[in-house]
């Protein structure tokens, strides 16, 4: 300890100086507090890109569904088989269905598509649901020779 005129001593040490020495721990639990807070907000914005990019997948594979459906490009099965091909995702799960409102040109064809969500961290199911589903409908171009139904993902 020093002596003289500038002897310090805890009880005379400015408040604020007493405070920065006493605040080493504070730092550690203030970002053990936040860190999981921002590795949620991080996994969410991942999984909520990755949600919305299987989205676009299965609004693609309707909407070109109803297209092969609108000009008559097959059966059933093959209009099915046509739209699961152009979803690029596991269509493990997934269903396509196929109605139209009559069988004249100018009535429509409706197309349905059914995925299940395939999560990467497993946080979709909470937010989005666990099916992702998009429905396009076009006018028929071509007299249709398919029927409606409904079938899964080949």
């Amino acid at each position: 300890m020093r002596s003289g005129r500038h002897a310090e001593t805890e009880r005379t040490k400015p408040a604020a100086r007493r405070r920065r020495e006493n605040d080493g721990g504070v730092a550690v639990v203030e970002f053990a507090i936040i860190a999981p807070v921002l590795v949620l907000l991080l996994f969410g914005i991942i999984e909520a890109g990755w949600a919305f990019a299987q989205q676009l997948e299965v609004r693609h594979g309707a909407r070109e569904g109803a297209r092969l459906a609108a000009v008559n490009e097959g059966s059933l099965d093959d209009i099915v088989a046509a739209t699961c091909a152009q979803m690029d995702l596991s269509t493990s799960g997934a269903t396509v269905s196929l109605a139209k409102s009559g069988p004249a040109v100018g009535d429509s064809a409706r197309v349905e598509v059914a995925a299940p969500v395939d999560s990467i961290t497993g946080l979709t199911g909470l937010v989005f649901g666990t099916t992702l589903t998009e429905s396009v409908e076009m006018r028929i171009e071509q007299p249709p020779t398919w029927v409606d139904g409904t079938r899964p993902c080949p």
